[in-house]
């Protein structure tokens, strides 16, 4: 079970703010998906080949032909830093 203040600490890490209600939000969507996990673990694959997609489509579009994308402000709302239109990221290799 995930715990609000592993989020915390993985909002942290990732830069990103939340609010309590956010937070709480956030706990229990983690901890669904770490359930899930836990459910995929116990499938035997032993004699399933691998793939690497499950369809021949190349992406989704809208009826307009568009596809269903986000606007770089939109990508950029919830980081707390950007540089140049992009997210702002440590440095990890010297």
């Amino acid at each position: 079970m995930i715990t609000r203040d592993q989020v915390v600490h993985i909002s942290s890490i990732s830069k990103l703010k939340f609010t309590d209600e956010e937070l709480d939000e956030f706990t229990e969507k983690f901890d669904q998906v770490i359930g899930f996990l836990e459910k995929i673990k116990e499938v035997d694959t032993e004699n399933v080949e691998p793939t690497f997609t499950i369809n021949d489509e190349d992406g989704i579009m809208k009826e307009n032909g568009e596809s269903q994308t986000l606007s770089r402000e939109e990508v950029l709302e919830n980081t707390v830093e950007s540089q140049y239109g992009y997210f702002k990221i440590l440095k990890v290799v010297e």
